[in-house]
Parts: C-alpha cells; structure tokens; sequence
C-alpha cells in the first residue's frame, strides 16, 4: 500500500486531534521501510503567494504546494485525474515520518490508496525535498539516489 508515488487517505489517529488525512508515501526501501509525507490544507507554504510546486523563501526551497483542481497523478485503478480538493502544502519542516508500513498504517483507520502521483510530480517532489536545507540530511543520499535512478533511465 505504502509504496513510492502512492497518496492514502484515512482517518489519522497520530494527529493532535485525530482527523481525516492525507499521507503521500515518497519510497519503499527493500527492507519495507518506509518515507512518508503528511501534507496539510492549512496555510503552510511559508510565502504571502503559494504557487504549485516548490515554494521558495530566501532562495530555498521550504515547501511544495499542490493547487486545489490541479491534476498531479491519477485515482487508483483508474484513467481519471487525482487532484486535492483544497490547496494542499507539504511544510518540509514537520512532515516526515519513517518506519515500517505496518506501524505507518496503524496510525490510521480505513487507510484506502485514493492515488497516485505521475512521474513529473513526484520527481518535481523529490527533486524539492533534494534541495531544500530543511529536509533531514539522513534523507538527502535516498533522495538523490531516486533522482540519479530517474535520470538515467531517461
């Protein structure tokens, strides 16, 4: 369920207070460990103007924001665009969360696969989280591993 490109969505019993939620998986190591991101309809971006795609603050890279409408991949099992009904920001200072799938889904309830990023939005994604000075060094050689696996198959 929790692999690469893979938007969930579900009741999340890990947020103060619990709520529905979104939970975007970005990679699936051999070992089903896991790197996810919880993106937020609040007004994150961390800019007066948030456009789609990363969010830039002092020439770096603080967030990614996906337009409410604006197809990025499409529904499970189907030809038809995903998009997130409201504006959608992943802050990359407090989204992260790692670990094994099963303890990942724990955390919520009725976890259903709603889509699935295309290629150009997760590598946009990626490429985001590669650049940026607030993602956890401890990401930054997965991240670049993803990008150099996507280039040279192009």
């Amino acid at each position: 369920m929790l692999k690469a490109k893979n938007i969930i969505y579900g009741f999340c019993k890990y947020t103060n207070p619990p709520k529905n939620k979104y939970l975007i998986s970005l990679y699936r190591s051999e070992e089903l460990n896991i790197i996810a991101v919880f993106p937020t309809s609040q007004h994150r971006a961390g800019v007066a103007t948030p456009i789609h795609g990363s969010n830039i603050r002092d020439g770096k890279v603080i967030s990614y924001v996906f337009d409410a409408g604006h197809p990025i991949g499409k529904k499970k099992d189907s030809d038809e665009d995903f998009s997130f009904p409201l504006q959608t920001t992943i802050p990359f200072d407090y989204c992260f969360r790692e670990g094994e799938q099963d303890v990942l889904l724990r955390t919520f309830e009725n976890p259903q696969v709603v889509g699935v990023l295309s290629d150009k939005e997760y590598i946009d994604l990626i490429y985001a989280f590669y650049t940026s000075p607030l993602t956890p060094l401890k990401y930054k050689p997965i991240f670049d591993k993803i990008l150099q696996d996507y280039f040279s198959e192009k």
